[in-house]
């Protein structure tokens, strides 16, 4: 079942969410000893030609995936982690009888496709222009399958109000939730993040929980020593998504507990890697600026 909030939507889809569906297609065209994550249905939103071509063969892609790795290093492995974390939280928290999941700012992660379960139903949060394309492509994909049920919520982070969007869409405030806020909050204001903050406090049922990623304070301001760090602000500032907010570990502690969530841990790229493949080697540097915090709400 998909229940859609709104279909007036944009066309246009964001590259930035191509390109991390395009790094989930390949690595899941590894060998199954080698990849992070099994994702079959992230190929599907990949239109970008020279995207598509990486993932022609395991062999061209496994090939890009390294020279990513050599350019931007740490970068592929925080995108797979976090995925893997996330997918994780998410059986946990079926485990545990919540039964009711927001994906804040989704652009094509395939979580909804990945784990359709009778009974949970799942808020689809994004900005209306990356929505769109994946909205088509999802019902494409759900044409056969009855074990999803979806609610797309069109949502602007700088200039909609959350929680409106939500309750507008179905949200049951009464009922724990998993929330899942991933690849976002760089790209937003500080104002935004705060209010979105603000927002599930106000919505969010005890017992409901938070995972979310965020780039180390620094970043914005170029103002750290690992490299690949600058190069990927400059490429995603050139592609119209510049990052605007970073954080040190005891800030975003502040900011999730002004907000009514307890923080509970953060865990850098090498400490997942070390969990989920400590024989893997990729190119990290202790200036990191890649992290997961999770929250409880009190």
């Amino acid at each position: 079942m998909v229940v859609v909030a709104n279909r007036r939507l944009d066309r246009t889809a964001s590259l930035t969410a191509q390109l991390n569906a395009a790094q989930r297609a390949a690595e899941s065209l590894r060998p199954p000893d080698r990849r992070l994550i099994d994702d079959p249905y992230s190929r599907h939103f990949v239109a970008h030609p020279a995207l598509r071509a990486m993932l022609a063969h395991p062999r061209l892609a496994d090939a890009a995936l390294r020279g990513i790795d050599r350019l931007w290093g740490g970068l592929h492995a925080h995108i797979m982690l976090r995925v893997r974390y996330a997918d994780d939280a998410l059986d946990g928290a079926i485990r545990d009888g919540i039964d009711q999941v927001v994906l804040l700012g989704t652009g094509f992660d395939t979580t909804s496709l990945r784990h359709g379960t009778t009974g949970v139903r799942v808020f689809e949060v994004d900005a209306p222009t990356t929505q769109a394309h994946k909205w088509l492509v999802t019902q494409r994909l759900l044409s056969t399958r009855r074990d999803c049920e979806i609610s797309w919520v069109p949502c602007d982070f700088e200039h909609r109000v959350l929680r409106e969007c939500l309750i507008g869409s179905g949200y049951d405030p009464s009922r724990p939730t998993l929330i899942i806020w991933l690849g976002v909050t760089p790209y937003l204001t500080s104002g935004a993040i705060s209010a979105t903050l603000a927002d599930l406090a106000e919505i969010c049922a005890p017992g409901s929980r938070l995972v979310v990623d965020y780039i180390r304070a620094g970043v914005v301001a170029g103002h750290t020593s690992w490299k690949s760090a600058g190069r990927v602000a400059r490429m995603v500032a050139r592609r119209g998504e510049p990052y605007r907010s970073d954080f040190t570990e005891a800030g975003l502690d502040a900011l999730l507990t002004d907000h009514l969530f307890q923080p509970r841990e953060h865990l850098t790229v090498e400490g997942l890697l070390n969990r989920y493949d400590p024989a893997r080697r990729s190119r990290l540097s202790d200036d990191s600026w890649l992290a997961v915090a999770t929250a409880d709400r009190m």
